[in-house]
């Protein structure tokens, strides 16, 4: 038989296998089914009833969930909701008001699941943790300590493929409305709205996490290396997400530059689009983190803090930075000057690498100390069409900066444009156009 007929009858098989595919699909598609709760645990109950289904509460209406618990693949979860594995919950206007009196997730996400159309409001907390996703509105991933280990990570260590869409969060709590952490992946938050408050940590929060035993206590990163070595320990990270269409509004908050609208701590492929901040002490703060990548497997080498795109941020006042860009993984790096430890990546080079912002707008409200746009430890990255108004400096460039340019920015309208404080390593391939 010659190559070419061959080559037809695999090409004509796959057409006849997707034809027969297509047949079926329409038995597998999910059902779109309407249900009526009465509380937290009978909605929950709800979901557990049906996989592959679009489940919508038939009418609006205000849903109190209290903390449940849920054994998901030996692991337990504590929650108010845990939206299972091809659950879409469509709220259909109703509101979700979380009274969390003990260490727990709000609503949590599983791979392949949504939540959309409603509003979820947190109105109190009690026992809570110091993590950011514990009482947050929405978590997707598993917090630190909660990953499980190399021989049998957490469900919840991956999350893949999930939905957060038009939704309306009211965090009243010192948690963050929305957290990512671990492998919280190839998901999307759209057209969501954030309300005031005076305590939330942040809007959307983005952070690695752990598979093992691990802790980034500064003397302590040498013995993390060889338990990584040992393969007793690794780090998780989220990437690709895209983050677009949000309002947010006044984050009074104002402790340091981690209290922002949007901020992740290293990630790759997240993309940022489209954001809105009334207030907040940082609009978009992107950071190495406490490890970086030093105990990430292997094949995220190449992929370390790539990918990220900040499109079209609008802040109207940020109380300490519009942006920052900082790609220092800073745990790891003090360890090294102070421990005596050799790191296995270099903690600044590249750092945020090839990092892209355009057309933003960032202004500070006239605070003589704050500043529009700080970077350190970042390669090849591109500020472009961003206009800083209002802030005692427009850029601040600190080191380990190589390839920098600011492509039609105006940063004049600030009591200083732009300030080169490098005492460690001055900036390399610096281009103002």
């Amino acid at each position: 038989m010659g190559v070419g007929v061959l080559a037809l009858q695999i090409v004509v098989g796959f057409i006849l296998l997707f034809l027969v595919c297509g047949v079926h699909a329409d038995i597998i598609k999910p059902a779109l089914l309407d249900i009526k709760v009465s509380d937290g645990a009978s909605l929950q109950e709800a979901m557990d009833m049906h996989e592959h289904a679009i489940l919508r509460i038939s009418e609006p209406t205000t849903v109190h969930c209290s903390v449940l618990e849920s054994v998901v693949q030996g692991q337990v979860s504590r929650h108010a909701l845990l939206i299972p594995p091809h659950v879409d919950l469509n709220l259909n206007g109703s509101t979700l008001v979380l009274d969390l009196r003990s260490n727990s997730h709000g609503v949590r996400l599983s791979s392949h699941s949504a939540i959309r159309n409603g509003t979820i409001r947190v109105v109190h907390s009690e026992g809570k943790g110091s993590q950011a996703i514990w009482h947050s509105a929405i978590s997707v991933g598993a917090p630190y300590d909660d990953g499980g280990t190399p021989e049998k990570p957490s469900y919840f260590s991956r999350v893949t493929n999930w939905t957060i869409e038009d939704v309306t969060i009211d965090q009243q709590v010192a948690a963050s409305a929305i957290q990512l952490m671990s492998e919280a992946c190839f998901g999307v938050i759209r057209r969501v709205r954030i309300l005031d408050s005076p305590k939330a940590l942040m809007g959307i929060g983005l952070d690695w996490g752990s598979v093992g035993k691990m802790t980034t206590a500064d003397d302590q990163i040498p013995r993390m290396r060889g338990l990584w070595e040992k393969g007793d320990i690794y780090s998780t990270h989220p990437h690709d997400i895209l983050i677009e269409d949000i309002q947010i509004g006044h984050l009074t908050r104002n402790v340091d530059g981690n209290d922002a609208g949007v901020r992740c701590s290293a990630c790759y492929n997240i993309r940022i689009r489209n954001v809105h901040v009334a207030s907040a002490a940082t609009a978009v703060a992107i950071f190495g983190g406490d490890c970086g990548f030093e105990f990430a497997p292997l094949s995220l080498r190449p992929l370390a803090h790539t990918g990220y795109e900040i499109i079209e941020v609008t802040i109207d006042t940020a109380y300490r930075y519009g942006i920052v860009l900082n790609g220092l993984a800073d745990n790891v790096y003090r360890s090294s000057e102070n421990h005596g430890y050799e790191t296995l990546i270099d903690t600044a080079h590249p750092g945020l690498n090839r990092v892209a912002v355009r057309d933003c707008r960032l202004n500070g409200g006239g605070t003589p100390k704050n500043q529009g746009i700080f970077i350190t430890a970042v390669t090849e990255a591109e500020v472009r069409d961003v206009v800083v108004e209002g802030f005692g400096m427009g850029a601040r460039i600190k080191n380990w900066v190589n390839g920098l340019r600011f492509v039609n920015c105006d940063l004049e309208r600030n009591n200083e444009p732009y300030t080169i404080l490098s005492v460690i390593e001055a900036p390399r391939n610096l281009v103002f156009e």
